[in-house]
């Protein structure tokens, strides 16, 4: 019988489990497919990543993908849905320093004409930020093709920005040439 137990086993890790719907990381539950709605989009998780501070974890992100995609370049290509998940760790994300570190990203990864054109966009992501994310808050930015980048935080719809061009842009913060983080690129692709 062990032995029989141990075919089944390893055959399971060879193939994949589908079964297993959530990882651990950081004490926090990332599940490894989600949908946007009840009967919606099904995304599946290109990768999960911590950020910590002083050994510290601040949060946990996690990058969702409609369509798969193996580089940056297909992952900002793909029409599909997509969603990045935030999980605050820590007592507070202060807004001034998440937006501030969101500009540096946007500023790092985009030339003067392109920041022209995000420059109201992004304004109007900033203003989601005017209170602190508290330990334990949950911030979904979703890409949504009929509609654009939504954001929730706690299950709250915050903004809804138009188009895809705000979200690629977003996207290119933790994903671009210069990331506001390299390590975390990696494990949000899968990498690390």
């Amino acid at each position: 019988m062990n032995r029989v137990v141990s075919i089944v086993f390893y055959s399971v890790l060879a193939i994949g489990w589908t079964g297993v719907n959530a990882k651990e990381l950081a004490g926090v539950d990332i599940e490894e497919v989600v949908n946007l709605s009840l009967g919606g989009q099904e995304l599946r998780l290109k990768g999960a990543a911590v950020k910590n501070n002083a050994r510290q974890s601040i949060y946990v992100g996690g990058l969702y993908l409609q369509n798969d995609a193996k580089s940056v370049e297909d992952i900002l290509k793909n029409e599909g849905a997509k969603r990045f998940v935030l999980y605050c760790q820590n007592s507070t994300i202060k807004p001034d320093a998440l937006i501030r570190a969101l500009n540096i990203g946007f500023t790092a990864n985009h030339n003067e004409q392109e920041l022209a054109q995000l420059k109201p966009l992004v304004e109007k992501f900033n203003q989601v930020w005017k209170a602190e994310i508290q330990e334990g808050d949950k911030v979904w930015i979703d890409f949504l093709p009929a509609k654009g980048t939504v954001v929730t935080i706690n299950g709250s719809e915050k903004a809804v920005i138009p188009g895809k061009l705000f979200y690629d842009a977003f996207l290119k913060t933790w994903l671009g040439d210069k990331p506001i983080n390299r390590l975390m690129k990696k494990q949000l692709l899968g990498e690390g």
